[in-house]
């Protein structure tokens, strides 16, 4: 349930999505199993906005090929 929801969050929220987990992060506020817990969803994050940003590079590839 949570993999295909991140799939249809776009670039732009993604990156959002990890702004708002480094401040909580950086705030000292969080303890250090919720920070462990961010730091997980923030990996996730990173690895569908990668996955994402391929794609992308892949349209451009093929846009510019033809």
């Amino acid at each position: 349930m949570g993999a295909s929801k991140k799939e249809e969050i776009t670039i732009e929220e993604g990156f959002a999505k990890l702004n708002e987990l480094l401040k909580k992060m950086e705030d000292g506020e969080v303890g250090l199993e919720d920070s462990f817990e961010l730091y997980k969803e923030g990996v996730a994050m990173v690895q569908t906005l990668n996955e994402k940003l391929s794609e992308v590079e892949g349209k451009l590839v093929e846009v510019e090929e033809n």
